[in-house]
């Protein structure tokens, strides 16, 4: 309405129809209602001015206060405003359930922010709530998030336990936002502050003044972990930024959680997996094991934050330690699914619940069970593995906080290895690593067509794959060569366990630089099959060696080093061949069940069809 009446952007629009919102909700409460509704033969500017002033009427009330400052101007364009406060004519909005209030208004935001440059403020609903149930906040906490955007996890604390909230955010409008957020919510936005400058990483005087003194007793957030801050004044004050000239925010938003929290309080933070795992953020995990007890890591799947970011994370559960208090096991979790595709879209299971609704897919809600688990019973039941389990913090892995460093498909691996009764020998020791980069500049063939297998030519886990065809133009990087007899071992997400056996009659091709091409060594050829050493990279075996040598943030991978150092077990050729037999004709099974799988979508398909036209024909007959 307000874009087609005198226009306006998205954002203005957005603050627009929240003021309108806001005074239809106020008017309801005091009976005032018909101040916003249209009498017969009346003009639209006195409908207006009544509005109006019922806005100023909203922003002379305690709570309203906090709406004030430069965006708490009504807004001008006349003809939006009435006709947008006539479609609450026919409609009570205190009838409506504050969560479902809260929800609508949400859903809005993300409806105007996520296509915008403020798209990086929002965490997606169903892991804010998570994190939210994870902290467990009661109705005697303060809690405070330091970058609060539009308040997420300050509206998640208020539904969990109705609790006192403060948030803090650099960004004026979402500010606002997050006031106007908690309202809908029926909480207080009179500790909502925008902290121009460097936010909450400010002077911590300046920090604890917008907090008005509050000492928060838990901390929700997602921090900006994307970008540095290079104010050298400002990192100064910090144990982990001082003589730098730059740090990345993530790690100076966690010391500042740290320092604003008392003995006990919780800390509950997003924050990306290089903090947790990477030697040059050593410091920052030595201060968080210093002064704090580390409850819990959940690793999240790098398809999190998609589309906007790509960057592999974790969820980080501590509190700050007592006079005298060790750190005790911590709980872990590995989230495989948290109910979004790359693109952002939801990812629903493939069935229906019992009442017809559709259902995220999503490893959270038995993540959450086997915390509550592990704190009633000190431990994680055997039950929950290998998707959650609780270790002992390894210092021999460089204080590393990261689930991959402390998984327990590598104390597995490491026990399978032992127990062997075959010989075990590196990987090195068997294969030539034969990765040959190609200048594919060339332009006298550059539209030659040849055979190519990229990562997403390779299915996760089985060792199907598929060669494309492609220009050879099209190929932007140095890629590989391989040929028939070879094994391909991709080292990026190596969860995936893309392994494939190249057919000893197939043609020669080209391959993604990140397949590291394995070619057998001629003094291997009476020890190892290539068949069998494909399947055992594939194993729980080889992954468990390789889980705790996973680094990177946004397309996690391990080094070649290490996959030379791979140890693999070598039976007589004989076992071995019987190995690939047995596999062999499991995976013919797979196949066949897949392909039953393949064909009662079909039929579900054509009887949904069917019972459409039945129910159609029936109808016109009658």
């Amino acid at each position: 309405m307000f874009r087609d009446s005198l226009g306006g952007g998205i954002l203005e629009r957005f603050e627009d129809v929240s003021k309108l919102l806001f005074i239809r909700m106020y008017a309801e409460e005091h009976g005032l209602e018909g101040q916003l509704t249209a009498k017969r033969n009346e003009s639209r500017r006195t409908v207006y001015e009544r509005a109006r002033a019922l806005w100023e009427q909203v922003l002379s009330t305690e709570k309203g206060q906090a709406l004030r400052g430069t965006r708490g101007t009504f807004p001008e364009d006349v003809a939006a405003v009435v006709r947008c406060l006539s479609l609450f004519d026919d409609v009570r909005l205190t009838n409506v359930d504050a969560d479902v209030k809260g929800a609508a208004y949400e859903e809005l935001l993300r409806d105007t922010f996520e296509k915008n440059e403020n798209q990086q403020y929002f965490t997606p609903r169903h892991l804010m709530e998570f994190v939210v149930e994870m902290a467990s906040p009661a109705q005697d906490d303060v809690v405070l998030d330091p970058a609060c955007g539009s308040g997420g996890f300050l509206i998640g604390a208020l539904n969990h336990a109705d609790c006192d909230v403060l948030g803090l955010d650099v960004d004026d409008r979402m500010t606002w936002v997050a006031r106007i957020n908690v309202l809908l919510h029926n909480g207080d936005p009179y500790h909502i502050e925008c902290l121009k400058g460097a936010g909450s990483l400010s002077d911590i005087d300046v920090v604890n003044h917008a907090l008005r003194d509050r000492k928060p007793t838990m901390i929700l957030t997602n921090p900006p972990f994307g970008s540095d801050l290079a104010d050298e004044d400002v990192l100064d004050t910090f144990q982990t930024g001082k003589g730098r000239k730059t740090r990345r925010r993530g790690i100076l938003f966690i010391e500042r959680c740290i320092d604003l929290l008392d003995e006990g309080g919780v800390l509950a933070v997003v924050i990306d997996d290089s903090v947790l795992n990477l030697p040059a953020n050593h410091d920052i995990r030595e201060l968080m094991e210093d002064r704090c007890v580390i409850d819990a890591v959940v690793s999240l799947p790098d398809v999190t934050f998609m589309p906007y970011s790509t960057a592999k994370s974790s969820v980080v559960l501590l509190h700050r330690k007592h006079e005298g208090e060790v750190q005790g096991r911590v709980f872990m979790a590995d989230a495989e699914n948290v109910g979004n595709r790359p693109n952002g879209d939801p990812l629903y299971e493939e069935f229906d619940d019992a009442e017809g609704r559709r259902v995220l897919k999503t490893d959270l809600p038995t993540i959450l069970e086997a915390w509550r688990r592990f704190k009633q019973e000190g431990a994680v039941p055997r039950s929950y593995l290998p998707l959650a389990f609780d270790t002992v913090l390894n210092s021999s892995m460089g204080l590393r906080l990261d689930v991959n460093s402390h998984h327990p498909s590598s104390k597995l691996a490491q026990t399978m290895l032992q127990r062997s009764q075959e010989p075990v020998r590196r990987l090195c020791d068997l294969v030539e690593f034969a990765a040959r980069d190609i200048d594919m500049s060339a332009e006298e063939d550059a539209d030659a067509v040849i055979p190519w297998i990229g990562l997403g030519d390779i299915e996760a886990n089985t060792g199907d794959y598929e060669v494309s065809r492609i220009p050879r133009k099209r190929i932007k990087s140095a890629p590989h060569t391989f040929k028939g007899g070879d094994v391909l071992i991709s080292r990026l997400r190596p969860k995936l366990r893309k392994v494939i056996r190249i057919p000893e009659d197939a043609d020669s091709g080209y391959c993604s630089a990140e397949l590291i091409v394995l070619r057998q060594l001629p003094e291997a050829e009476a020890l190892v099959d290539m068949d069998y050493l494909s399947v055992m990279l594939r194993s729980d075996v080889v992954f468990g060696q390789m889980v705790p040598h996973i680094t990177g943030i946004g397309r996690p991978r391990v080094g070649v080093p290490m996959l030379k150092n791979v140890r693999i077990p070598v039976p007589a050729l004989s076992r071995q061949r019987e190995i690939v037999a047995r596999f062999r004709e499991e995976e013919r099974k797979r196949q066949d069940l897949k392909a039953e799988i393949a064909r009662m979508r079909i039929r579900e398909e054509q009887m949904r069809i069917h019972a459409y036209e039945d129910s159609l024909s029936a109808a016109f007959a009658a």
